[in-house]
């Protein structure tokens, strides 16, 4: 888990894309909650319990399929 939020801060710092991004690629994943709530998640502020990890999870594939291309 720390792990996906890891590489979702390392996509934000390596790109040229900001929270509202992948929070909007989250949110078109499925994935439900607030941008506010979103990026507590990503800084490790909000426990993982209630959190959409699957949304997450293809978001940050997306765009690590990205950076590659």
């Amino acid at each position: 888990m720390d792990d996906l939020r890891h590489r979702a801060r390392h996509l934000l710092q390596r790109k040229d894309l900001g929270l509202i991004d992948l929070w909007i690629l989250y949110w078109n994943h499925g994935g439900h909650c607030h941008p506010f709530d979103f990026d507590a998640f990503i800084h490790d502020v909000l426990p993982v319990a209630w959190f959409d990890l699957d949304a997450l999870q293809s978001a940050v594939e997306e765009l690590s399929l990205e950076a590659i291309a």
